[in-house]
């Protein structure tokens, strides 16, 4: 006997996982296939899903002959990788076993209710990275002492700001800003010694390299809106974080001559 489904619930699932997917820092392209994916295991007669970085946008029509249409506007963009690989797995299970709406929602809230990773590993991510480039561009055992706590504070920072701010810019201004004041006022206390070595490893926390990896990746894929907001984003980003590290050493070369 031929399961019934609410399919107005089904393509609001499929719709979540695409959601959490983009969220979590999935390609455009990626995300796409794998609602392509869900939707035909389904047996819809046709689906049509479009995506961007800030929209989704599902089509279906049914054996029925019934046509159901979802939009959703993804406001933010976070990178977390461990969420990211449960909703893949979870795709798959969908195609593979094709469950109701209630099934489905279920595990979707599983996915998204699982214990985060410890708040420690991000630190220690953040300080193992900005220490090593920092050392990897020529720091001494001092600076390195500086990099270390730079990069304890733009985690700090980053996990604060992210609460309020989505932008980007905002968000890398603010950051570079305040770290490349503590990273000059040590220096200039005797802490470090190279406040331009210690910067460039600090700052490499912040820039962002998938961005436009994945920007150009999309237009590869001819998702060209994708591509160049990636892109785009990528560069806006880099201009605040130099903004941010400028404006600070104007304002601390002035008060410090």
């Amino acid at each position: 006997m031929e399961r019934i489904y609410d399919y107005n619930k089904i393509l609001q699932g499929i719709l979540d996982i695409g959601e959490a997917m983009l969220f979590s820092g999935a390609e455009v392209n990626r995300v796409e296939d794998s609602m392509y994916r869900m939707c035909h295991a389904y047996g819809f007669v046709r689906c049509d899903v479009f995506t961007m970085m800030t929209n989704l946008q599902a089509t279906i029509e049914t054996k029925d002959g019934e046509i159901i249409t979802q939009i959703r506007h993804v406001w933010k963009s976070d990178t977390n990788y461990d969420r990211l690989d449960y909703l893949n797995n979870l795709s798959r299970y969908v195609v593979a076993h094709k469950p109701g709406a209630e099934e489905l929602h279920h595990r979707y809230l599983e996915v998204m209710e699982r214990q985060p990773q410890p708040v420690w590993q991000r630190y220690l991510g953040g300080i193992m990275g900005g220490a090593g480039f920092s050392v990897f561009f020529g720091c001494n055992l001092m600076d390195t002492i500086v990099a270390v706590a730079a990069s304890f504070f733009v985690v700090f920072l980053g996990r604060k700001i992210a609460k309020y701010e989505g932008n980007p810019f905002v968000y890398n201004f603010v950051i570079s800003f305040l770290v490349e004041l503590g990273i000059i006022l040590s220096v200039h206390l005797g802490i470090g010694d190279h406040s331009g070595r210690i910067t460039i490893g600090v700052v490499m926390l912040l820039i962002s390299g998938l961005g436009t990896t994945n920007g150009i990746r999309d237009l590869l894929h001819k998702d060209i809106v994708s591509g160049f907001m990636n892109i785009l984003d990528s560069i806006l980003g880099a201009g605040a974080i130099a903004m941010g590290i400028a404006f600070a050493i104007v304002i601390l070369k002035g008060v410090m001559v």
